[in-house]
């Protein structure tokens, strides 16, 4: 069993991260620092399958692509990241490439746990506003929260829902489905 290291000692960039042996560990460049996670929890997968069946239909009828984690999405040359869920909207596929993504995607899905949940909801946020994330949703499964941020038009959450409620977005119109949904097994 070979342990993975990261050099700590310096400032990483796309080409460093490249190097790096292929893993099942969701890996992320942030702001030039590598970020490993252990796999995630049974109902993080529950929640993620549930929404990438939703996602994935709504797809198919409309031109885009979703993809769940690992996908890697290129930033910059300092920034790398593994949504949990991504959508590409029809008018956007020429940013796939065999590697991941070679620009933000319109929608990033990230599903929180206590490990994460500050990167995700602070580092992350700011950096898929930055680079042109058009919605931003958090999913948080211990809490069963759902927040969606609308980058056009601010920085706070537009829907925020605990335990239930109808999951809408101005993203992507016609989608529409109760939020405890994504908790059944």
């Amino acid at each position: 069993m070979q342990v993975a290291t990261i050099d700590r000692s310096k400032e990483w960039t796309v080409e460093d991260f490249l190097q790096l042996e292929e893993s099942n560990l969701p890996c992320e460049l942030i702001n030039g620092e590598v970020f490993m996670s252990p796999a995630p929890s049974f109902t993080h997968q529950i929640v993620l399958g549930n929404l990438y069946d939703l996602l994935r239909a709504y797809s198919k009828r409309n031109g885009g692509i979703t993809m769940f984690s690992p996908v890697d999405v290129y930033l910059d040359k300092k920034n790398v990241f593994q949504p949990d869920l991504l959508y590409v909207a029809k008018e956007n596929l020429a940013i796939i490439s065999e590697r991941g993504l070679n620009a933000a995607p319109d929608l990033a899905v990230e599903i929180i746990s206590p490990s994460n949940s500050f990167k995700d909801r602070n580092q992350k946020r700011r950096l898929y506003q930055k680079f042109g994330v058009k919605e931003y949703w958090i999913i948080d499964p211990g809490n069963k929260t759902l927040e969606i941020y609308d980058f056009s038009v601010e920085d706070t959450p537009i829907l925020y829902l605990v335990e239930e409620g109808i999951v809408i977005s101005k993203l992507l119109p016609g989608l529409s489905f109760n939020f405890s949904e994504l908790f059944t097994r």
